[in-house]
């Protein structure tokens, strides 16, 4: 349905074009920044572990707590580049069109 109105109309592809190209170029270029950067998960993983949303006195997300608790924090170095070669990657995935594959 929405994949016949950006193959009938130009001006919906450009529309859609204009916004793949603009988030692509935002998530690679955060991507890039991160890698090269000095981005580093451990202080967020640490305060979600220490902070977790609670809802009357008991944990939301237990499971999601128990994964960054036991999982997440001790590989945290591993996460530090995993993190930002996503970014990269959906970067370039929007820039090179795969979300055509979607519509």
């Amino acid at each position: 349905m929405i994949g016949d109105l950006f193959r009938q109309s130009k001006y919906a592809a450009l529309v859609w074009l204009a916004f793949r190209l603009y988030l692509g170029i935002t998530w690679l270029s955060l991507g890039i920044g991160k890698l090269t950067g000095g981005f580093d998960a451990q202080g967020f993983l640490s305060n979600a572990v220490a902070n977790p949303v609670m809802r009357e006195g008991s944990m939301v997300y237990p499971n999601y707590v128990a994964f960054l608790e036991y999982f997440a924090l001790p590989y945290a170095g591993m996460f530090n580049v995993v993190i930002p070669l996503g970014e990269i990657l959906v970067g370039l995935g929007l820039i090179g069109g795969c979300s055509k594959l979607c519509v």
